[in-house]
């Protein structure tokens, strides 16, 4: 069969299917080069799939691309932008206040950790710790990113408490930080990490800006609740406490 009869014929797969594997495509070419097979793919245009690594392939005309720049097609995901490796950088970079793999999963639908930990080795993207989840950045847009983040933490917090009229933000803080000065470090920092727990997602970040603590702090709380090893016997600092009775003579 003619090359183009061959190109041709791949082409009309494409339009019936929309997405074909590599072991397809080596069928309709005839051919088991993967450079014969490429080089056909790059006359006519082609995307690859970020999804299932990679092994999904379409043609340019072919994709109906979303406002993100994504398309997806019976569960397999494409970007205007290429590859996984090569999309997420594009997103963060194009981002107001960064992303957290959470966020990126969802707007993805892919497991993306493996990608962004190997972006950072190769310092295509910056992370910050926040809580216990990593902010990742643009290495150029940073400090700007991480700082309009925080304002959309602070602007949750806010909406979260449920001020009430006549009230400013600072006074329903007051009692709190009151209420922690009674506590001792762990007490403090277990009662820090309930309140985070019970938050839910971001409650780190929104407890110790409340409570004006270290994140840190609010976070290792949590972890040692969830974690179920405390020492009972040290929660309560040597002595506290009422003191003990004395003997009166009679």
């Amino acid at each position: 069969m003619k090359t183009e009869s061959k190109t041709k014929k791949l082409v009309d797969a494409f339009n019936i299917e929309k997405v074909l594997t590599i072991d397809v495509i080596k069928k309709i070419l005839e051919t088991s080069s993967r450079m014969t097979i490429f080089r056909r793919l790059k006359e006519i245009g082609y995307y690859s799939s970020y999804s299932h690594r990679g092994k999904y392939y379409t043609l340019c005309s072919i994709p109906q691309f979303d406002r993100n720049c994504l398309w997806n097609y019976a569960g397999v995901h494409f970007s205007r932008y290429g590859s996984l490796m090569e999309t997420i950088p594009i997103f963060v970079k194009r981002s107001e206040a960064g992303y957290f793999a959470s966020d990126l999963e969802n707007l993805l639908q892919v497991f993306v950790h493996n990608a962004l930990g190997k972006l950072c080795l190769t310092g295509q993207l910056l992370r910050k710790q926040i809580g216990d989840q990593y902010l990742y950045l643009s290495p150029i847009l940073a400090e700007s990113q991480f700082f309009a983040r925080e304002k959309i933490l602070t602007h949750e917090i806010a909406q979260s408490d449920h001020p009430v009229k006549g009230v400013t933000q600072k006074q329903p803080d007051e009692p709190l930080k009151t209420l922690l000065t009674a506590f001792d470090e762990k007490q403090k920092r277990l009662f820090l990490g309930f309140e985070s727990f019970m938050f839910g997602h971001g409650g780190d970040v929104r407890v110790a800006t409340v409570a004006g603590v270290n994140v840190k702090t609010v976070a290792r709380g949590r972890k040692e609740l969830l974690s179920k090893e405390i020492d009972l016997e040290r929660v309560r600092r040597q002595g506290a406490g009422r003191p003990p009775l004395k003997k009166t003579k009679s």
